[in-house]
């Protein structure tokens, strides 16, 4: 039977649209071995959002498919600070509601939605905003994230490279 080009085509668009190239680099994890932190894991959004803390902390975004008991299948998209957490989380949620063209931050808008009823919202509370932004940092570095845009100079000048 022949298949039709135009089902083939919007199969392969939506597949693409899913793609998400991950990096997995040893010698940018070999600073950060042996740092330890505690996990506060929920699915996203939260309910009720009202367990997440009022603290500062860092938060991640992890892709979970939840088959086939595969937890190593997931995948870190995405690492923020937050001064609040409650707060922040609320940002997020809201991006669910809003249209693709009401967004200011669409590469966020597309990893919420797309993979919405998969996500995990991992965070750890730090006991003030420094130490949250230092942990970000080093987590942005350890695991560039894809939906993490903006690196520092050199790691961009080397991505930009290949």
């Amino acid at each position: 039977m022949k298949s039709d080009n135009s089902t083939e085509l919007n199969d392969l668009a939506f597949e693409q649209s899913h793609f998400v190239p991950m990096i997995y680099l040893p010698p940018a994890w070999k600073p950060h071995e042996g740092m330890k932190r505690e996990w506060v894991i929920t699915d996203f959004p939260p309910v009720p959002r009202k367990k997440i803390k009022k603290a500062p902390g860092v938060y991640a975004f992890v892709v979970e498919p939840n088959i086939f008991s595969l937890i190593p299948a997931s995948g870190l998209f995405y690492i923020g600070k937050a001064t609040n957490l409650y707060d922040r989380i609320g940002a997020y949620i809201g991006e669910l509601n809003k249209g693709f063209t009401q967004t200011r931050r669409p590469q966020i808008w597309r990893m919420l939605n797309l993979w919405n009823g998969h996500l995990k919202y991992y965070y750890t509370i730090t006991d003030n905003v420094r130490l949250a932004e230092e942990l970000e940092a080093k987590m942005i570095q350890a695991f560039r994230p894809h939906f993490n845009r903006q690196y520092d100079a050199e790691t961009s000048k080397t991505m930009r490279a290949f």
